[in-house]
């Protein structure tokens, strides 16, 4: 059957939405208010001199339990656009050479259009009609798949409360994300640390793919109580961690700022309880607020979407 269905925002659940929707024999178009797709596996550019170096900003990995996810991941593998990453159990995995390089692979065959922002939804017939930024034209669309974050799905759920009422029920924690990198190769010291039972301001930190450019994400408990806070005095005090857990490792830490990121709906806290589909209009959510707090979760959100919106269209 031929139909015309949006799916909004370029993260890994609506991927996996469309990647669904695709097996069904049913095409989508993604669009994302963004430059790039990835959402939460976000990648930040670093030009120095003629070479361009990353920082993974966002999620530093993903493990997978889920066996449509497994397959996702075994063939990023086998054709080198996914690597393990590190020794832990279970698995972790990380795009290659970049974590957008996951994403931008296995949607290679999707319809994607980013800077497209959504403003408005509304029923129409038994049809959702949705309003372009841009243009500030409705388009009539078959079926809906929004897989923003919750408190920014809230703004465009108006005309659909039962869905409205599920997205109340999720929160988030924040988190700031500070980049930073070595002056020279840091040949003694791992490539990934945990702070979460320690008293540290820092949550994790991590180097990218190339061990000299890191990034420091802070606990959800300062990000929420700092979001606020004067940049420049956030930085510092990141920075100052940093270099304080590091001076374990090396006498004096040469580390040097590259940029900070405020994540605010950073970790899903509490996920959702209510329902992902309309109880009418094929209108669907998804995101790791209906699963969990990790990209498997939200890849699952995605595929249950597509198939509740399949069913719904049948």
């Amino acid at each position: 059957m031929s139909k015309k269905i949006l799916i909004i925002g370029s993260g890994i659940a609506g991927i996996a939405a469309s990647l669904k929707l695709k097996s069904y024999g049913l095409e989508s178009t993604i669009v994302d208010k963004g430059n790039f797709i990835g959402g939460r596996i976000g990648t930040r550019e670093e030009k120095v001199g003629k070479n361009t170096y990353y920082f993974f900003h966002g999620a530093q990995f993903f493990t997978a339990k889920n066996n449509n996810f497994k397959k996702i991941i075994n063939l990023g593998i086998k054709e080198h656009y996914i690597k393990k990453f590190g020794d832990f159990s279970p698995p972790r995995f990380r795009g290659f050479p970049t974590m957008r390089n996951f994403l931008t692979n296995i949607s290679k065959d999707i319809n994607i259009q980013q800077n497209f922002k959504i403003t408005g939804l509304k029923k129409i017939n038994k049809k959702i009609s949705a309003l372009d930024e841009k243009s500030k034209s409705w388009n009539v669309f078959d079926a809906v798949i929004s897989t923003i974050p919750a408190p920014q799905n809230l703004e465009l759920m108006n005309n659909f409360p039962v869905l409205k009422q599920s997205l109340k029920t999720a929160s988030y924690d924040a988190c700031m994300a500070l980049m930073f990198y070595f002056d020279e190769h840091p040949l003694k010291i791992p490539d990934y640390f945990e702070f979460y039972n320690n008293p540290s301001i820092l949550s994790w930190m991590a180097a990218s793919n190339n061990k000299r450019y890191w990034t420091a994400h802070t606990k959800g408990s300062y990000s929420n109580l700092n979001l606020n806070t004067n940049k420049l005095l956030i930085k510092n005090e990141i920075l100052s961690s940093i270099e304080e857990f590091l001076s374990v490792f090396m006498n004096r830490p040469n580390i040097n700022f590259s940029s900070l990121h405020v994540w605010k709906y950073a970790k899903i806290k509490q996920i959702v309880v209510g329902k992902q589909i309309d109880p009418e209009f094929p209108i669907a959510i998804a995101g790791d607020f209906m699963e969990g707090p990790n990209v498997e979760s939200a890849f699952i959100s995605g595929e249950k979407a597509a198939e509740l919106v399949f069913n719904r269209l049948g």
